[in-house]
């Protein structure tokens, strides 16, 4: 059921849905003999729980379970004002994308960059994109092991790509743009590569279809597409038994 378009919506529905609960239980009740961190952890579980039917990402429930505990933990340390004002902006130049597009920062590791090294051609020139590219590990790691591709990644979270700038300032085979995915053309890709969520992958299959050219390839880490079978499926040998699901356009 998706009552909200966005995730930060359905997360503010959830906790105020759940704060009325406890708090008409507590009136009605007369009072209760729980702690006031007692409430709160359960406010939080209760919001979870609330915040299933809306589709949220499961790393929510986790949000919604300490959240109200946080900021009551906030306002006892007494902190000044700055300190809030700096760690939500921290916070918003880091995830950018997971209030609009419900899609947080997630890292590829080293055994998912060799792996898709080896699905790229050896000595012909390929263009590859990584749609969401974050800290362009990926990228940096792929484009040294082949020197004759050029490497794309596009990622609008301002601080991920301040850092991969920098991180990948000499190597010249990669171009970082701070981009809206969806606007960026991808009939000029050899490889499409994202890492994104469950929330975004039917509207990245259906515009790879539409504009990748026949014979490129479209590679997702762990998010499959419900009804659009993979046309092959690469398990691989690391911590999280990782997935990757390709498409041959």
């Amino acid at each position: 059921m998706r009552v909200f378009k966005r995730p930060l919506t359905a997360a503010v529905a959830s906790q105020l849905l759940s704060l009325l609960v406890i708090v008409s239980a507590v009136y009605f009740l007369g009072g209760v003999s729980l702690a006031l961190w007692q409430l709160l952890l359960i406010q939080g579980a209760l919001a979870a729980l609330i915040s299933r039917p809306f589709g949220m990402a499961n790393w929510w429930l986790v949000l919604h379970l300490l959240l109200p505990l946080a900021i009551w933990l906030a306002l006892s340390w007494q902190l000044s004002a700055w300190v809030y004002f700096t760690a939500f902006v921290i916070m918003l130049l880091i995830f950018w994308n997971s209030a609009g597009e419900r899609v947080p920062l997630y890292l590829s590791n080293q055994t998912t960059w060799q792996a898709l090294s080896d699905l790229l051609p050896e000595q012909q020139p390929f263009r590859f994109v990584d749609l969401g590219s974050g800290l362009a590990g990926t990228l940096n790691y792929l484009a040294q092991h082949h020197p004759q591709g050029e490497f794309v990644g596009v990622e609008s979270a301002p601080l991920p790509m301040w850092l991969a700038r920098y991180r990948c300032g000499q190597q010249r085979n990669i171009t970082l743009l701070q981009h809206d995915m969806w606007k960026l053309d991808l009939s000029q890709f050899d490889v499409v590569y994202c890492f994104l969520s469950p929330e975004p992958m039917p509207k990245i299959y259906v515009k790879a279809r539409k504009e990748m050219r026949p014979g490129s390839l479209l590679i997702s880490n762990s998010f499959t597409v419900k009804g659009f079978e993979p046309d092959e499926v690469l398990e691989l040998d690391d911590r999280r038994r990782t997935r990757l699901y390709l498409w041959r356009i």
